[in-house]
């Protein structure tokens, strides 16, 4: 098949799905375009996809660029000259309008659903209509979650197949060694990784973390970057702790460090799915997460603990009693061989092709056929 696939460039869930989706698809043989404003950072360099950069202008006349008819633009054109069969768009918004005006119907056109697309943009009166519109009109729509696709069902009307997402346990996997790179010999190493935006709660890490080095010796690693970090890094410094953190604005290879962490944390106020921390199983790093959004549907007792959201107590006691368990290595192990079994990659995308397949015939799946 010839496709072309959309995404968000940068290290959020949405964007890492579609270009490790692209990657493997274009390996299996198909003709895969790979349509963002830069090249996503999770884009295998020897991959064989045709990267296709959106480049949006910005005239002195509008009172921003625009995005939504730059792609739409890229998408017509690419449809015409390269003869695309389906197009797969990752983010609803503003994904699925631009599809929608690029193709009138001419193609299919699939969405997935990542997560604040449909509980934060998506409730927004600006988006909401225009954008459930769109995904009505779909070939097919999948989200990654069952809570996701729920929310979707009560904000776009919209039925969605759910396709959980997948991990690379090639790449992901435990790296213990480099533990001396980031951490003392007698401290504990936690680690978060994020796009760094409000919903992720970065600062909460922060007082978690302050409260862990009130019992215990640890030190943290924030990875990544984005509008929070600046404001994480001023509430370690308040809180007296910040000569135990290290910020890693980089992410061109998270698992090299999250493959050394004892716990990883994850204090999100709302997550889809929660990639980072399904990265961090496959690391065989026991995973403490706020229980929000999908996280409940992957985050069992065996791989990890679950709190409630804005509980800061709680979820520091959870840490504390991971690393002094006796079971952690157990607990390590048992992540890791959960994340092999359950969210392997190629299993995932035969679940896609499926998708793709039934949207070429003008089929509808029911979500036990994916």
């Amino acid at each position: 098949m010839r496709i072309g696939v959309v995404c968000y460039p940068g290290l959020g869930g949405s964007g890492i799905v579609a270009s490790e989706l692209a990657d493997r698809l274009a390996r299996r043989g198909h003709r895969v375009f790979l349509f963002a404003t830069e090249l996503p950072m999770r884009l295998p360099e020897d991959s064989p996809v045709q990267f296709m950069p959106v480049e949006v202008p910005n005239y002195p006349v509008f009172p921003a660029p625009l995005y939504t008819l730059a792609l739409a633009g890229a998408l017509e054109r690419a449809v015409r000259e390269e003869h695309l069969e389906l197009i797969h768009t990752h983010y609803a918004i503003p994904h699925a309008v631009a599809a929608k005006l690029a193709t009138e119907g001419r193609i299919p056109l699939v969405h997935t659903l990542h997560g604040t697309d449909v509980t934060l943009l998506g409730i927004d009166p600006a988006y909401q209509t225009l954008t459930s519109k769109a995904l009505q009109k779909a070939s097919a729509l999948t989200a990654v979650s069952q809570h996701l696709a729920q929310q979707a069902q009560r904000t776009f009307g919209v039925n969605p197949q759910v396709i959980y997402n997948a991990v690379d346990t090639q790449r992901f996997r435990p790296n213990p060694g480099a533990k001396r790179f980031y951490a003392a010999q007698d401290e504990f190493l936690l680690v978060h990784a994020s796009n760094f935006r409000a919903v992720k709660r970065v600062g909460d890490i922060i007082h978690v973390f302050a409260k862990i080095r009130q019992k215990l010796r640890a030190r943290l690693v924030l990875v990544g970057t984005g509008p929070e970090r600046a404001e994480a890094l001023s509430i370690a410094h308040s809180l007296g702790v910040d000569d135990s953190v290290t910020s890693l604005a980089t992410a061109k290879n998270p698992e090299e460090v999250i493959g050394a962490a004892d716990v990883f944390l994850l204090a999100s106020e709302y997550e889809g799915f929660g990639q980072s921390g399904l990265e961090a199983l496959a690391c065989g790093v026991p995973v403490v997460a706020t229980r929000v959004g999908g996280i409940p549907e992957w985050l069992t007792p065996e791989v990890g603990r679950q709190v409630e959201f804005g509980d800061l107590e709680a979820f520091a006691q959870a840490v504390v009693e991971l690393l002094s368990s006796p079971h952690l290595a157990q607990m390590r192990e048992a992540a890791r061989q959960y994340a092999q079994a359950h969210f392997n990659p190629e299993t995932i995308t035969d679940q896609y092709e499926r998708v793709y397949a039934s949207a070429m015939q003008g089929k509808t799946l029911e979500p036990s056929e994916t």
